[in-house]
């Protein structure tokens, strides 16, 4: 538990956030101890000891329904921070299936202007 509770401080120094996407391909692990967390809270399972270390760094117990788009957007971040592209290989089924259908939506005339800019601010490769 305290490994992993050391990785969540890393992610959190790194991303401002104890939010970690059940996404988050960079560590698979994290994403479903978070997840782990927050059932064993809502069930009355986690420990007061361990209740207080997640409150102490702010730690997202109950978290608004992050809409597909914007997870996987996030994805693509912490993808693009890890790796400096956002050319996704194929071995990222999901990711790379996503980048596919943001090309084809933009080629179509169909994206936000919101979802544009935000993948734009990133360097999103277009082509």
């Amino acid at each position: 538990w305290n490994a992993m509770f050391q990785r969540l401080l890393a992610y959190k120094k790194q991303h401002k956030s104890t939010n970690v996407p059940r996404t988050f391909e960079a560590d698979p692990q994290l994403a479903l101890w978070v997840g782990t967390q927050r059932r064993y809270h809502k069930n009355k399972e986690l420990s007061v000891d361990r209740t207080s270390l997640l409150d102490s760094i702010d730690f997202v117990w109950a978290i608004r329904e992050i809409l597909p788009w914007e997870e996987m957007y996030s994805t693509l971040v912490e993808y693009k921070r890890q790796y400096g592209s956002t050319i996704v290989p194929i071995k990222y089924t999901r990711l790379s299936q996503w980048v596919r259908t943001q090309r084809k939506v933009y080629n179509n005339g169909g994206l936000l202007k919101k979802r544009y800019e935000l993948l734009s601010s990133i360097g999103f490769a277009w082509t």
